[in-house]
């Protein structure tokens, strides 16, 4: 008889050593879970605030292309307009220029 109870006890420490070991993974679980929720969310924040910055580098490069642009366009034309008077003064001719 002693021999049944003490199998009994026996697997019942056994079954609450599983319960345990149980519990503790689910905690483990829910920990892990936890963890890496917060590792991609600030993966997702970091992409964010990295494709933010991009947009405000390219913003500001087209800025600077179009200011470039209108400077070398704005030389080209003097220079055409300059060298267009000098083709009339060779002709002895001039260009009439009116100010507002």
């Amino acid at each position: 008889m002693t021999s049944n109870v003490e199998k009994f006890l026996a697997r019942e420490d056994e079954l609450r050593l599983a319960r345990k070991f149980c519990d503790d993974q689910a905690v483990l679980g829910a920990k892990a879970s936890f963890e890496e929720k917060g590792v991609r969310k600030f993966a997702s924040s970091r992409i964010k605030r990295e494709s933010e910055m991009a947009a405000e580098e390219v913003e500001c490069l087209n800025y600077e292309v179009t200011q470039r642009r209108r400077a070398c366009l704005k030389e080209f034309y003097e220079q055409q307009q300059a060298m267009y008077e000098e083709e009339l003064s060779a002709l002895g001719l001039t260009l009439v220029k009116e100010r507002l």
